[in-house]
């Protein structure tokens, strides 16, 4: 079994490190091109030159010596233009042989007899040589040309690329994969933690660790960094440089890279720098996001605070209060009441109860429901048989209210959880109480058909501002009336929104058209419906 993990994780390294190669080969591609030469451009400039002397050999008895030597400097600046300066050197010395041996009396030697032969074979050397450095020239020149484009494609795509990138983790990884792949190079990227110890946060490839020494280097580097205005030069171990990841506000970190073989080129340093100050520009970005996120958060939950305190200081007190006058009253001026006064006091105190005991659920419910821990029990339950269930539960806070019920016969049974949704009814019941004068109607009505249910609680109070249609189901949220602003948390009709949304359902608020009040309608869809028939039900 061990075996097996071994030859498993040597095969998972093994694949890394072959697309690691590929993907240094293809960063590298038309920069192989000018880089140490071997054996074989100088044996194509052999080829080559030989090639044009046949060319000029068959040319010779029908142009004459004129246009020989135009045949060997088109192999030499094709030679120049693909293999670069020393190949096309070689070029010319070989073709002023040439050229001497067999096209200069006397032929097939190298001596020259005539003096203007010689001028002849001076000026065609030089103008071999001049030609080959011009198009050397050129060809390095395009080559420099492509590598910066090459090379300015690849920070742009890295920063758009990084410019995606959320989370600081994919950031770091994306930036040593970068490196590594485009400089041939092992990175390490260190940042600092909360207690400022500089750890390995990233590194490619992903095995990559360093030593004592070398995490000295990297502090260092970090601390030098912190203590000059720009940004410090590299540190070198035996095994790492380390560079500083610094922005306009300071250092981020410190990446360290290695290679075996040549050291960077002054090039490759450059390239080094610009994706290194890309990635700190782009680790301080998100940094910065999650400070905003956590001061966005802070804001809110201290919004959310002072919210609940001013709820609590005013929804306890009230009611604590009226409880405190009447039981105080009743223990001591009892026998001075009738029997009327002492009934009116114990129902002060059961009111005031039921209230602190509604809020109290609210309070519970929007835990709840922040918390995730509602498990439903869904049954078949009748709109009517709930309504009604709502009602009694809300008939002291509805007593001075009108309530008219028109639930129409045949709706379809639904499959929710009767406890929740009898809490939805109350909330609602309750807002409309609250925000309705004494002697006003309450309407609850209903009406179905085949793709839903739609069930209204309407009032005959001040309506809904058109702004806060919405914002009536955030938390704490509540329609402001100046002077008349009703007693609440604001958490009432939050709960609805919940737990009708965990239930399947919908509800919005509306304001009547036929005169002032707000229309609150929950709606039911297909899915909802329960298959039982309403008679099995019934029995």
């Amino acid at each position: 079994m061990v075996s097996t993990l071994e030859s498993e994780e040597a095969m998972t390294d093994g694949g890394e490190q072959d697309s690691r190669d590929r993907m240094r080969r293809d960063w590298i591609g038309i920069r192989s091109s000018s880089g140490p030469l071997g054996p074989w451009p100088f044996g194509v400039t052999v080829v080559a030159i030989a090639a044009a002397l046949v060319v000029a050999l068959v040319l010779y008895p029908v142009t004459g010596i004129e246009d020989v030597d135009l045949v060997f400097l088109a192999a030499i600046i094709a030679i120049a233009i693909r293999y670069g300066l020393w190949p096309s050197l070689v070029a010319c010395v070989l073709s002023a042989l040439a050229y001497n041996f067999f096209f200069i009396p006397p032929f097939h030697t190298f001596a020259v007899a005539n003096p203007a032969n010689i001028a002849r074979l001076f000026f065609f050397l030089v103008v071999a040589i001049i030609t080959s450095h011009l198009a050397s020239r050129a060809r390095d020149a395009a080559l420099t040309a492509a590598s910066r484009a090459e090379t300015t494609e690849a920070l742009y795509a890295f920063s758009r690329k990084i410019a995606g990138i959320v989370t600081l983790d994919d950031l770091l990884w994306a930036t040593g994969q970068q490196i590594a792949s485009m400089l041939m190079l092992d990175v390490v990227i260190l940042l600092p933690d909360a207690a400022g110890k500089l750890e390995v946060k990233a590194a490619y490839p992903p095995n990559g660790h360093i030593d004592g020494i070398d995490t000295a280097a990297a502090r260092l580097a970090w601390e030098k960094s912190r203590s000059e205005e720009r940004g410090t030069e590299a540190l070198f171990t035996d095994q790492h440089p380390f560079l500083p990841l610094r922005t306009s506000h300071g250092p981020v970190g410190v990446v360290g890279v290695s290679r075996t073989g040549a050291p960077l080129s002054p090039g490759e340093e450059r390239l080094l720098a610009a994706l290194i100050d890309q990635a700190a520009v782009a680790i301080e970005r998100i940094r910065l996001a999650t400070d905003m996120d956590a001061a966005r958060l802070a804001t809110e939950t201290e919004r959310l605070r002072s919210a609940l305190l001013s709820s609590l200081s005013h929804d306890l007190k009230t009611p604590l209060a009226s409880i405190t006058g009447a039981a105080t009253s009743l223990r001591q001026y009892g026998e001075l009441y009738d029997a009327a006064a002492r009934e009116e006091l114990a129902a002060t105190i059961q009111g005031e109860a039921e209230r602190l005991s509604r809020f109290v659920a609210n309070l519970l419910d929007m835990t709840r429901l922040k918390a995730g821990g509602i498990a439903l029990k869904r049954e078949p339950i009748d709109l009517g048989e709930a309504v009604g269930a709502a009602l009694q539960r809300m008939q002291g806070v509805l007593r001075e209210h009108q309530v008219v019920v028109d639930l129409p016969p045949g709706l379809p049974m639904l499959d929710l959880d009767v406890v929740l949704f009898e809490q939805v009814l109350v909330n609602l019941l309750d807002n409309a109480a609250k925000y309705s004068p004494p002697g006003s109607r309450i309407a609850i009505s209903a009406n179905g058909n085949e793709r839903k249910v739609e069930l209204t609680v309407s009032d005959e109070g001040p309506g809904i501002p058109a702004g806060d249609l919405e914002r009536v189901f955030e938390m704490f949220h509540r329609v402001n009336k100046g002077d008349r602003q009703r007693a609440g948390t604001g958490l009432g009709l939050s709960i609805c929104r919940g737990f009708v949304e965990i239930l399947g359902g919908m509800v919005q608020a509306t304001n009547r058209l036929d005169g002032p009040g707000a229309v609150f309608t929950i709606t039911f869809p297909k899915s909802v419906f329960t298959a039982m028939p309403r008679e099995d039900a019934a029995e």
